[in-house]
């Protein structure tokens, strides 16, 4: 049998041609759409995950910051005291550099007094102005203005002119003296054994007739920072002494 086509002509060439091409969309444009979708996605997906991410960084940065900053304040209670500590440390090297030996050289004078001599009076100041509550005074008291540091201030008597000259090379032995002057050295007129009576109200026994009297002054190396009125004025270790005799060897 012969195949017979029913289908109309006018319409054959339709049917066989499918659609109008000016209505199709490319398979490629579509794949394009759908990868700039899958992209723009991903894109999306992944911005998101990179801000949590940083966010969450940051979060543990500012914990740490803060834990810190803590640990900082409570660290900066020991610098505060380790600062304080510096600062007294400092304090008492100021103070202990501007310390006078009033024990070392009071011994050193003991031991170089000779036994035949003796003192009146002693009076130990820092500087030249500073005294001693209740010191009395001495007549080598201008004498003292001549140098800065320490000085002891003399009054006594002893043998003879011979043995003035021979203390004043004793006390050049004690040590840190640098000069040792007198303002007056002169054969005593009072009476062998008369006494005097101090400020304590007790009798002490004085020179004896024909006796050298004398008024020495005893300088030392002057103290750094000393001052009548500062930490180094050292009132209260400036004494005078009134003994009968000091004892000791040449």
């Amino acid at each position: 049998m012969r195949a017979v086509n029913l289908i109309p002509a006018e319409s054959r060439g339709r049917s066989t041609r499918g659609p109008s091409s000016g209505m199709q969309v490319p398979t490629y444009v579509l794949l394009g759409f759908l990868a700039a979708a899958v992209a723009l996605v991903t894109v999306y997906v992944l911005t998101n995950n990179t801000i949590s991410s940083r966010t969450a960084q940051l979060t543990n940065l500012k914990t740490q910051v803060s834990q810190e900053q803590a640990e900082a304040a409570r660290l900066g209670e020991f610098t505060k005291f380790s600062q304080l500590a510096q600062s007294r440390i400092e304090t008492v090297r100021a103070i202990a550099s501007a310390r006078f030996d009033w024990n070392g050289a009071l011994s050193d004078l003991s031991k170089v007094v000779p036994a035949n001599t003796t003192l009146e009076s002693l009076n130990g100041t820092i500087v030249p102005g500073a005294s001693a509550s209740g010191s009395g005074g001495s007549g080598s008291g201008s004498l003292r203005g001549d140098l800065s540091g320490p000085a002891f201030e003399l009054t006594g008597c002893t043998a003879n002119q011979d043995d003035v000259a021979r203390l004043m090379s004793q006390l050049r032995l004690i040590n840190g003296v640098t000069r040792v002057t007198f303002s007056n050295s002169q054969v005593s007129t009072s009476p062998a054994g008369s006494t005097s009576t101090g400020t304590s109200g007790t009798s002490t026994q004085t020179c004896a007739s024909k006796a050298a009297t004398f008024d020495l002054v005893v300088f030392f190396q002057p103290v750094a920072n000393a001052g009548t009125n500062g930490v180094a004025s050292l009132g209260a270790a400036s004494a005078t002494t009134t003994t009968s005799s000091t004892g000791g060897s040449q």
